[in-house]
């Protein structure tokens, strides 16, 4: 009888999930919104919306989600960034190739400051769609003179032709839209431009919002296409999250209803998220019951995962994976470091190589291309000349009919030196085994890159491999991946580690009571990624962290670490 009630509802979760799936596909409307939480079936959602269709376009705006979505809908939709559709879309009105340079507008960010003695954010314009702003002249000069597109005027440049020109919008024959409450005006002024046209299908889910604060998104544009019929869509939701165990379910509930008794995420769509009844799951669920809390001193973390990744292993006796989420990059790589000492060989550091502001290398790599690009000038100027002297550089290119190559203001020898640079690079670029020492020694030295920190680092690596193997064999290759919440969008591991889980970290004002929805938002990315169980490690011992504090009390167990107690 009670194997026959589970089976029973183990199906009836089955078919409830499906009902839903079926409702959006057959569903006669062409502009759909669904609200998906963590793990609640958006690819196969989006798999089962295109199957059969031909020329569908999926978007969304970050890169790793682009490779991620190109994977699991190969042969099925043509998968984009906004940008990056934006680029064919202009190539294919002028007939010309566009040359893009993702930072073009901190270049111009900074010649403003020069030549106008105004600090301005023009990638905030752009997003806000400040279009009668007549400080947008300014950088539509300077990006005609340097003949390159960044990313967000791209979008703007094919949302301005898309609205002189609608008969050249592109039709398709479905447009699927991800990560729809991280995008911001500019963005959604697109994504309306595409649904005059074709079938259009929004997924987000404003519980996840992250990039407020960097490009200029709101969650108000999904609640309001959610929300108001007046926006032309039709509403949906995915409830069923088949990722977490049934405590982690429980503990982001207790999240949102903490957050909504204190009054934060007000206008948040309210959806119920819900434990997916699955017998795999349940089983899973069973063995982890407990969010796992403890408080510790910070050099106790890799020594606490370490242990903890040794019991999973003698319960588990097979594979899984590992993901340990810190609040910044500096913790994560003294985490890395100590967890590689320790003898863990396969432990990875998801960092964002590029910096934010423009660099020698970018300057040479656009030279590579076109040695009298103004553009990679004005880059490599910046490094090769004083301040006083780059300047003056930037004023001369700005005068009233000036129309001479940057290159051409620069000494003859600047010039030589950044020819030698090139001349290395080519010969590095060409897999040439005949490089001088020294002429690479002095251009990894000009473009910063420390190669002597490198060897040393990969040396230790292989000595630790080969030599310590502190941990057993039996652990020693778990995979084990290591980053920041706010670059953990799209990842999911079986267990996961939150690092320096204190008000400190996890609240961004300074008054620690002004707890904002971007906090909470981040918490929620963070502690759905897991599968099986969340390890929160506190390194204020003296303190319990405000979102333990909502979680009920009963679903956390707390493990005391030696001498860390604060008693």
């Amino acid at each position: 009888m009670d194997e026959s009630r589970h089976e029973d509802k183990y199906t009836h979760a089955h078919r409830e999930r499906q009902r839903h799936i079926d409702a959006i596909v057959k569903a006669r409307t062409d502009k759909k919104i669904v609200v998906a939480g963590p793990g609640t079936g958006k690819t196969y959602l989006f798999k089962t919306i295109l199957k059969g269709k031909r020329n569908t376009l999926t978007l969304t705006f970050v890169n790793a989600l682009v490779e991620d979505l190109s994977l699991e809908l190969f042969g099925l939709s043509d998968v984009k960034t906004l940008h990056g559709f934006a680029r064919r879309q202009l190539e294919k009105a002028t007939g010309k190739s566009i040359k893009v340079f993702p930072k073009l507008s901190e270049v111009i960010n900074e010649d403003a400051k020069i030549l106008l003695d105004s600090k301005i954010d023009f990638d905030e314009l752009f997003h806000n769609r400040a279009d009668d702003d007549k400080r947008l002249e300014f950088y539509k000069a300077r990006k005609a003179y340097y003949g390159h597109y960044g990313f967000s005027d791209l979008v703007f440049a094919a949302v301005k032709y898309f609205e002189r020109h609608q008969d050249k919008i592109p039709v398709h024959a479905q447009v699927v839209v991800d990560e729809f409450q991280d995008f911001n005006t500019l963005e959604v002024s697109l994504i309306d431009l595409l649904a005059k046209k074709s079938p259009v299908l929004l997924t987000g889910d404003d519980d996840q919002a992250l990039y407020e604060s960097l490009k200029s998104a709101s969650a108000k544009h999904i609640r309001q296409r959610h929300s108001d019929a007046r926006s032309g869509y039709t509403s949906f939701s995915l409830p069923y999250c088949s990722r977490c165990t049934r405590v982690i379910v429980e503990a982001t509930n207790d999240i949102i209803s903490g957050a909504a008794h204190n009054g934060l995420m007000q206008g948040r769509i309210g959806k119920p998220f819900l434990y997916f009844e699955d017998a795999d799951k349940d089983e899973e669920s069973a063995r982890n019951r407990h969010v796992v809390y403890t408080k510790l001193y910070a050099k106790q973390i890799p020594w606490f995962i370490q242990e903890r990744v040794k019991e999973i292993t003698k319960q588990m006796q097979s594979k899984f994976t590992v993901l340990i989420l810190s609040p910044t990059r500096t913790q994560c790589r003294l985490v890395v470091d100590a967890l590689k000492t320790k003898g863990f060989e396969h432990v990875q550091f998801m960092e964002r190589k590029d910096s934010p502001e423009p660099t020698l290398l970018d300057g040479l790599k656009l030279l590579l291309e076109d040695e009298k690009c103004n553009l990679g000038w004005r880059v490599v100027a910046k490094t090769i000349l004083d301040a006083a002297e780059c300047q003056a550089l930037v004023r001369e290119t700005s005068k009233e009919g000036e129309s001479r190559l940057v290159c051409e203001m620069i000494d003859d020898r600047r010039k030589r030196q950044v020819a030698h640079l090139l001349t290395t690079l080519r010969a590095v670029r060409g897999g040439k085994a005949d490089i001088k020492e020294e002429k690479l020694a002095e251009l990894l030295k000009e473009v910063g890159v420390d190669a002597y920190g490198m060897a040393r680092d990969y040396l230790r690596d292989e000595l630790i491999v080969n030599s310590l193997h502190r941990v057993d064999a039996g652990v020693r290759k778990t995979s084990i991946l290591v980053t920041t919440i706010q670059s953990s969008k799209g990842l999911a591991a079986d267990y996961v580690f939150i690092t320096h889980f204190d008000d400190q970290y996890f609240v961004k004002s300074r008054d620690k009571r002004n707890i904002s929805d971007q906090d909470v938002c981040n918490f929620l990315v963070a502690l759905t990624r897991a599968k099986r169980k969340v390890f929160l490690l506190s390194t204020d011992t003296n303190k319990v962290p405000t979102f333990l504090k909502w979680i009920d009390r009963a679903r956390i167990w707390e493990v005391e670490a030696p001498g860390a107690s604060g008693k």
